[in-house]
């Protein structure tokens, strides 16, 4: 998957693909897809090998199956990931999801479809991950046609350490607003256009210090 060419994957598809290694990283790529509740659903992941093979992006080695080009990479990345985003772009009308994953030999994004589809494409990961997050709210809450009100919701996770969460939001008058953390640590404030993102971002930067609860 060495272009930029996406690649449409049904949930199951992904089921199978993580069914394909046992590691963490595994582990909390299929939570952050939501599909924690399906890992065990040995008829799932069934029917996702069939496709994959049907697709040709599987195939048989003996008794084995084995992943193979654009799948081979989705795998690698998401059995050795080490960061994730998941992130929303949300409107009044809208609500755009993506997920992110970074290992250190590549990234994908993930396209979220309400039709159980998923549409990946390869990153450059010469740049941390986040800052790919960080350019989509921009483009988004900054572009020529953003829309008012709108908001960008961020989950920045590390393998091993504390997730961190953060919301930017614009509201009707152009005045920005940022929330940091979830539930009873949730903090708001309003920040100015001019610093909003690059709070934003420190709001969402891992700190290694800072371990992830068992």
């Amino acid at each position: 998957m060495a272009d930029a060419t996406a690649l449409h994957l049904t949930e199951h598809e992904i089921l199978a693909l993580l069914a394909f290694n046992d590691t963490e990283s595994c582990t909390i790529t299929r939570d952050i897809f939501r599909l924690t509740p399906h890992a065990d659903n040995a008829d799932l992941q069934r029917a996702g090998l069939s496709t994959l093979l049907v697709r040709d992006l599987a195939e048989l080695d003996g008794e084995d199956i084995r992943v193979k080009g654009p799948t081979g990479f989705l795998a690698a990345v998401m059995a050795t990931a080490g960061e994730w985003l998941e992130i929303a772009l949300i409107t009044p009308s809208t609500n755009h999801v993506l997920f992110a994953v970074s290992s250190a030999g590549g990234a994908f994004v993930a396209n979220v479809s309400g039709r159980a589809t998923h549409r990946f494409t390869p990153l450059k990961n010469e740049a941390p991950i986040l800052s790919f997050g960080l350019d989509a709210a921009s483009h988004f809450l900054q572009g020529d046609n953003a829309a008012r009100p709108a908001a960008a919701q961020i989950k920045h996770h590390g393998l091993g350490v504390e997730a961190r969460t953060a919301n930017l939001m614009v509201d009707e008058s152009g005045a920005w607003h940022l929330a940091t953390g979830e539930g009873d640590q949730l903090a708001k404030r309003d920040v100015s256009s001019s610093d909003a993102l690059e709070l934003f971002g420190q709001a969402l930067t891992l700190d290694a210090d800072a371990k992830a609860s068992e």
